[in-house]
This record gives C-alpha cells, structure tokens and sequence, in this order.
C-alpha cells in the first residue's frame, strides 16, 4: 500500500495498524467491492482526498485531536483561573510513527511525539507544559521530563512552557541558545532549531557577553544581577557555559564577543541602567 503513493514498508508487526487510516480504507474498497484495478483505485483515492482537503481541510485529521493549552504571551505566575488558552490542533497519532517503530524503536516514537506536538502547539500560539505533554501521551511527566533531556542533547529543541518561561528546575531556551552560538552555529541556524528570531538570539548573546565581561572583571553574582538586570538562573546557567566553553575550539567566538562589546560598550551600558550613585559605587 502507498501512503501519498511513496513507498511505505512498515514491518510485518506493525502492517495491521498502518493499515487503519481512511487513506488505506478506501483504497482497500474500490478494490473489494469495485474490483477497480490498482491504479484506478490510486487515482481515485488521491482524487477523494484532493476534495476533502479542498473542502474540509479546516476539519480535524485522523490521529488529532483538539487541545487546550496556554497562549505563548502569558508569563509564569498567572493564576491557572486568569490564563489565556488558545485551542490548538495536535497529531498525536501520525502514519510516520509506524516508520519510526519499524527502524527505530519505542523510544524514537515518543521522542517524535513529544517534538511534533510541542511544535504543533507553538506554531498555534500555544506552549504545552510536560504535565500536558504527560496526559496527551499517556506517559508520566517524569518520562517526559527525561525524554526531552535526551532531544535537548541531541540539539532538538522542545518549546515547553517550561523552558520558553524559565520555570522550573529543566534547562531554560537562553542556555540552548547560547551553547549552539558558542559551538559556531550561526543566527539563522539557531533560529531554524530553537524557533526563535535572530533578532532575539542577538539580544541573548548581547546579554551573555556582557555577564562574561563582568564575570571577567571579578564582580560577583550579586553585582552581576544589579549590573545585567538577569535573574539568577540565568547568570548561573550563563556561568555554567562559561566554565564548560574554555577550550581553544570555542577561542574565535570568546574573542568575536570581546571585540564587539567592548568595556567602553559595557560602561555605556551601566550608564544607561543607572546602577552606580554620584560617588560612583554600586547602588544597593
């Protein structure tokens, strides 16, 4: 059977459920009840779907389902009662699992899943926590949790509210983002895999370079925080990349950001917070 007639060969465990979507329904019709030859049968299938999506194509697919998650603009610490939602479409089931099951594993279904769904939300407006992700997939949130880990280090980038909000004990989107730029990705790079404009990947590494001026000078954390306005997980993450990215592999984009945020850069910028009294010491 073809599936948008490409070639597909599930393995033999996994043909019985391949086999259940409407696509392969009515290609299995027109040749039992018809006896059409094949590729009439193929032609009218992809002629069937053209006019459902031409028609119905607003319409839910088969393996979706309708979900309610939290819009991208609302911050952490807003009330569940007072939160905007967003409805969003998410393919929980996808003939790709099959594939997936057949060449990889359990595990590599999952992973898809929980890429697929938290892109799905995102594109939608919407950012579902690993509790949603959790009760959509049927998996514990402690599962999930690990899961997303493993894409994390795989360099797939998962947008959960979690980590696009900085709440929670996960990695936050900054760190990701930072670690791609150290490693010599480039803006449009970093953008395609965290899902965030170049323009606020620039305001991150803007941020990261001054905290590693600073950190540089021999300020502490707390001078740092009142200097750089950056909350604490931040500057402890950021000093985290610092300590991990000292090796002479990582020397050319260490020195690109010494050379455009200059230490005249840096006071202009303490300047413009106001963070120092008219005896030049550091407000409190």
């Amino acid at each position: 059977m073809k599936n948008g007639w490409n070639e597909i060969k599930p393995s033999d465990k996994y043909t019985s459920t391949f086999n259940r979507q409407l696509k392969t329904q009515l290609y299995t019709e027109l040749r039992r009840e018809y006896a059409f030859p094949r590729a009439v049968c193929r032609s009218l299938t992809s002629l069937f779907y053209h006019y459902l999506d031409l028609y119905f194509g607003g319409l839910r697919k088969e393996g979706q389902i309708v979900f309610h998650a939290v819009a991208c603009d609302v911050p952490p610490g807003v009330p569940v009662e007072e939160m905007h939602l967003v409805p969003v479409l998410l393919t929980v089931y996808s003939a790709d699992d099959i594939l997936i099951c057949s060449e990889k594993n359990q595990k590599g279904v999952l992973q898809a899943r929980i890429e697929r769904i938290t892109t799905e939300a995102f594109h939608q407006g919407g950012l579902l926590s690993q509790a949603d992700i959790s009760i959509v997939l049927g998996e514990s949130t402690k599962t999930i949790a690990r899961h997303i880990h493993d894409l994390h280090q795989q360099e797939i980038f998962i947008p959960t509210r979690g980590n696009w909000k900085d709440i929670g004990p996960g990695e936050s989107h900054k760190k990701q983002i930072i670690a791609c730029y150290l490693r010599g990705d480039e803006y449009t790079d970093i953008a395609r895999k965290t899902h965030h404009s170049p323009e606020a990947i620039m305001r991150y590494v803007k941020d990261f370079a001054r905290l590693l001026i600073l950190s540089e000078e021999g300020y502490t954390d707390h001078e740092i925080r009142m200097l750089s306005g950056l909350s604490d997980k931040t500057i402890e993450e950021y000093q985290d990349l610092i300590n991990k990215y000292q090796g002479p592999e990582y020397e050319e984009r260490l020195a690109h950001l010494h050379q455009v945020f200059q230490k005249k850069t840096l006071k202009e910028y303490l300047q413009e917070r106001q963070v120092f009294d008219n005896d030049g010491r550091l407000k409190k």
